[in-house]
């Protein structure tokens, strides 16, 4: 009878466990995105342990890394150093950027250079001119910049070990530096030419080996990386010739006998990128199965329009049951993650990917509690079994963080967005701001009245940047107000939080001032481009006063007084590289 009993006990036991662990999704992960300076890419190995401190604090379990590797667009020979691709004695060209160099719409700048002295609150290593991780801005070589980086990201592996985190090292599959293609024998079908992409064969031998020579790298630097993330290019429908590329008979080979799990795409160019995306994921599984490694393989890509989503259920029927899908939400994870994810649940494991932030608004605070929060729950109604995080920053969107952290360790809590911010700002900045400010923040994040405001991070400036309208003036003027009076009664860390929100929003309202105080300058110099003739002496007067009254100086002493992070670093140096270089051209021209 005694034995009975104890056995009840250990079922009832085991089974409450059960029930526990089915509140979490077995992934619960983050996906910091290198490619800005207000994201990993300016990282030191201090700022990482700091954020795998707080994803552990927090219940994260995943963290990943994506790579670009060359491609098209606004990263042509964009290829970032955590991988090496050494094939051939032609080591590609890779670094993590920093303010020398140009790219994504930042023009290049030395730290001394930087505004009203603005300089001064970053800590540069000896040596060094630029703002960026030290793996970069100390390094001379192509083969410096990819032994720091990958030295780096070696270290960051055993702190997330350390931790309880696992680890993936991701890459673009089928997207090659473009030293690659001087290798190209004509008649060789080694590559296709797309819109603004050469896109490799996978069937060609040559093209084969540069892809295994990118996994051994992987497995040779990260021998205890735990995922390996095959990413398809953001802009994988790229234009190839379809009836072109099947005159080469390998391809055509593998393509009348993949294009059966694409019946069901009606787009031409889609089934071809599928074929072409499932020739590429069967070399790497094979490959991987043959060298003995453990890492598992995650599928991964981009979510809107003529991307992943389109082919992943033929991709689902041809892809053994062990390779992880996962894609990015749409929209910039302003749209969930489809439905037929649900489907493609039942038979292996998929991971869904909200944003914590969008790109198109990397100088202003993005308030997605409410999203994170119907994302995550979502993600468990549809039976998923991760979800992981992208994002730049760290400290603005860090309720969002909390929010999608707690919502992947608690699937069917039903907290309101009201009830989630008076928590974080109570233990933030105490009860009483948190009493005043949680009611305008939940409004602000539920309604998304700010969505239109723009601040895209990959393209070149422009004064349209950050402006606001009266509404969202008279709003940002309320909380600041409130904040403000709050201020009065707090003290210590609470009171050095409660400033920094305020300088948050301040900032958003005199960047948009000095936008509108630019404008005339900007649409000038613009006109008389296009035109090819002077205006008046008048219009030059009225573009430059307005110049003049730009409230600049204040607008970056104030940013700087929210610098509370390697990621506002990031911002402070792109309000430099951009904002401040277009105010001196501009006053250069109209002096002119």
């Amino acid at each position: 009878m005694r034995h009975t009993h104890q056995l009840l006990i250990l079922l009832l036991f085991f089974s409450c466990a059960g029930l526990r662990a089915q509140e979490k999704f077995n992934i619960r992960g983050v996906l910091p995105w290198h490619n800005f300076l207000s994201g990993p890419t300016a990282w030191n190995l201090e700022d990482y342990r700091n954020y795998l401190d707080e994803c552990q604090k927090h219940g994260i379990n995943f963290i990943g890394f994506h790579n670009y590797t060359g491609g098209g667009e606004r990263y042509a020979t964009y290829v970032e150093p955590m991988i090496k691709i050494e094939y051939k004695n032609i080591l590609p060209q890779a670094c993590f950027d920093n303010s020398l160099t140009a790219r994504w719409g930042y023009l290049p700048m030395k730290v001394k250079d930087y505004a009203f002295d603005t300089g001064r609150v970053f800590p540069l290593p000896p040596g060094a001119e630029a703002f960026g991780s030290d793996a970069s801005v100390t390094s001379s070589t192509p083969h410096e910049h990819y032994d720091k980086a990958q030295a780096l990201m070696r270290n960051v592996l055993n702190l997330a070990h350390e931790r309880g985190i696992r680890m993936a090292m991701g890459f673009e599959f089928g997207v090659l530096p473009p030293e690659y293609f001087s290798l190209n024998i004509m008649g060789d079908c080694f590559y296709w030419p797309g819109e603004a992409n050469m896109v490799p064969n996978p069937r060609n031998p040559l093209a084969i080996e540069l892809h295994y020579a990118v996994l051994d790298n992987i497995l040779e630097t990260y021998p205890d990386i735990d995922y390996i993330w095959m990413w398809l290019n953001e802009h994988s429908f790229m234009g190839v010739d379809v009836q072109r590329a099947l005159q080469n008979p390998s391809f055509a080979e593998a393509y009348k006998t993949g294009v059966s799990y694409f019946e069901e795409v009606t787009d031409e160019s889609a089934r071809f990128v599928g074929v072409w995306a499932l020739e590429y994921m069967k070399l790497t599984t094979e490959y991987l199965k043959s060298k003995g490694s453990k890492a598992q393989v995650i599928l991964g890509g981009w979510g809107g329009g003529n991307q992943l989503p389109s082919i992943l259920e033929g991709l689902n029927k041809a892809l053994p049951r062990d390779v992880i899908f996962s894609c990015l939400n749409p929209d910039l994870g302003k749209a969930p993650q489809p439905n037929f994810l649900t489907d493609i649940a039942r038979n292996r494991n998929v991971w869904a990917v909200p944003w914590l932030e969008g790109d198109d608004q990397l100088w202003h605070f993005q308030p997605r509690v409410e999203m994170m929060r119907d994302h995550v729950q979502l993600a468990a109604r549809q039976n998923l079994d991760g979800v992981v995080a992208i994002h730049w920053r760290t400290e603005e969107p860090r309720f969002n963080f909390k929010t999608f952290s707690y919502f992947a360790s608690n699937k069917k809590d039903d907290k309101t967005v009201e009830q989630l911010y008076e928590e974080y700002l109570t233990e933030e900045m105490g009860k009483k701001a948190a009493k005043a400010l949680a009611p305008l923040l939940a409004q602000m994040d539920i309604s998304q009245k700010h969505r239109y405001i723009v601040s895209p991070e990959y393209f070149a400036y422009s004064p349209e940047w950050g402006l606001l309208n009266e509404e969202s003036i008279r709003f940002r003027e309320h909380l600041i107000l409130t904040a403000g009076q709050a201020l009065k009664k707090v003290e210590g860390i609470q009171r050095e939080n409660l400033e920094r929100f305020i300088a948050m929003f301040r900032f958003e309202l005199l960047l948009s001032e000095v936008d509108r105080a630019m404008l005339p300058a900007y649409r000038l110099k613009k006109n008389d481009r296009k035109s090819g003739k002077r205006s008046s002496r008048q219009a030059y007067e009225s573009a430059y006063q307005s110049l003049m009254a730009a409230p600049i100086q204040e607008m970056f002493e104030t940013y700087v007084k929210r610098v509370h992070s390697r990621g506002e670093l990031g911002v402070l140096s792109s309000l430099n590289q951009r904002v401040w270089q277009e105010y001196n051209e501009l006053k250069d021209y109209l002096e002119r």
